[in-house]
C-alpha cells in the first residue's frame, strides 16, 4: 500500500504521491488533475475574495501550505514531478501584475531559501515542522502588516518519538522524533463548537474536521485586531498548528476548517483581517465560497452521531455473539 502512495527518497525522506489527492498529476500544465486552465478559477475566487474584503473595509490575505514535493524535490530518490510546475508557482503566475496586490502570500521561495539551512516539514509527515510553520506564520505578519509576537521562537519544546502520517502507511510504521511546541500562552480559546469537539475525540481519529469553528481571544497579543482564518490542518485547532501562532499575535482569532469562505459568517463577525489558507494537495477542487457554517456544523454533527450508533450496534452484536458461544 505504501508504496502506490508514498515514495522514499534519501535519508529517510517521505513524499505523498498519491491517495485521493492524486498528488503527482498536480504538476501538469496542460492536464492531470490541474491544468492552468483549472488555476484561473482559483485566481478569480481569490481576486474577488480581495474585492469583497476590500468593499467590507477587512484586509485580506491567501496562503498556500506547499507540498513537501514542491519544496523538498533534491531529497527524493528520483524525480517525481517537475517541481517548477507546482500549483502554487503557476497560480502565482496566472495573476496579473503582482500578486499581492490580489492579497497572495508567498511560501514557495522563501521556504526553497531555508530549506537546508533548517527542516521546515517532518520527514515522516506532510506537515511543517516548528521552523515551517514560524516561517509561514512571519510571511503573513508581513504580508498583513502585523507585528509579530517574539515571543514565540523561544517557547519551551517536547521531544518525543511518534509515528507521523506517511510514516504510519508502512509495515512496520517508520518512527520519527519530533518536536512538539505548545504555541498557546497568553491566549485563550473561549468557544468550541461541536465539530470541534468531535475532532478531539480519539473515537474519530479526526477524520471529521471540516466545520471546525474556534474562537481565541487574547486581551496582551501584540495587535488589536479581528482575524477571521479559513483553513486546514495546517491552521487546525491544536495548539502546535499556525491558528494558535495567529491566536498569540491578534486580540481575536476565529477559525473556521474549510477551503471556502462564509460571507454570511464574514459579515456576522466584522473582522479586521481575512485569511484564507489551504494545502497544495487540494487545489484540485476550486472553491466556490458557497460554504455555510452553520449547515456544515448540523450534517458534521449527524454523522458522528451515525457512526456512534453503528459502533455500538456492532458492539452490541459482537456481545450476543460472544454469548451464543458461551451458551453453546
Amino acid at each position: 500500500m505504501a508504496e502506490l502512495i508514498v515514495h522514499e527518497g534519501h535519508d529517510g525522506w517521505l513524499f505523498l504521491t498519491g491517495g485521493t489527492n492524486f498528488v503527482t498529476t498536480l504538476y501538469d500544465r496542460d492536464g492531470g488533475h490541474l491544468p492552468d486552465v483549472n488555476l484561473l478559477r482559483w485566481r478569480d475566487a481569490i481576486v474577488e475574495r480581495k474585492r469583497r474584503c476590500d468593499a467590507l473595509g477587512a484586509a485580506y490575505a491567501h496562503v498556500v501550505a506547499p507540498e513537501k514535493l514542491t519544496i523538498y524535490e533534491h531529497k527524493q530518490a528520483t524525480p517525481l514531478v517537475d517541481a517548477d510546475l507546482a500549483p502554487a508557482i503557476r497560480l502565482q503566475q496566472l495573476f496579473k501584475g503582482d500578486a499581492r496586490a490580489a492579497g497572495w502570500v508567498d511560501l514557495v521561495w522563501p521556504m526553497r531559501a531555508q530549506r537546508d539551512a533548517v527542516e521546515l516539514y517532518w520527514r515522516s509527515d506532510t506537515h511543517w515542522t516548528p521552523e515551517g510553520s514560524l516561517l509561514a506564520y512571519h510571511r503573513l505578519c508581513d504580508a498583513l502588516r502585523l507585528t509579530p509576537n517574539a515571543d514565540l521562537a523561544a517557547r519551551p519544546c517536547t521531544a518525543t518519538h511518534k509515528i507521523m502520517d506517511l510514516g504510519g502507511k508502512f509495515d512496520p510504521p517508520r518512527w520519527e522524533e519530533i518536536r512538539e511546541i505548545d504555541w498557546i500562552a497568553g491566549a485563550r480559546r473561549v468557544y468550541a463548537n461541536a465539530v470541534v469537539r468531535i475532532l478531539e475525540d480519539p473515537v474519530h481519529g479526526g477524520d471529521i474536521h471540516v466545520g471546525a469553528h474556534a474562537v481565541y481571544r487574547n486581551e496582551h497579543a501584540p495587535n488589536d485586531v479581528r482575524i477571521l482564518l479559513f483553513g486546514d490542518s495546517f491552521a487546525g485547532v491544536g495548539p502546535d498548528r499556525l491558528t494558535a501562532q495567529l491566536a498569540e499575535t491578534a486580540r481575536e482569532l476565529i477559525f473556521v476548517w474549510s477551503s471556502n469562505v462564509d460571507w454570511r459568517l464574514v459579515k456576522r463577525v466584522k473582522p479586521d483581517i481575512v485569511i484564507t489558507e489551504i494545502a497544495e494537495r487540494y487545489m484540485a477542487l476550486a472553491p466556490n465560497d458557497r460554504f455555510n457554517l452553520r449547515r456544515i456544523q448540523l450534517m458534521q454533527l449527524f454523522k458522528a452521531r451515525r457512526r456512534d450508533v453503528a459502533a455500538r450496534w456492532r458492539q452490541a452484536r459482537a456481545e450476543w455473539r460472544q454469548r451464543a458461544r458461551n451458551g453453546a
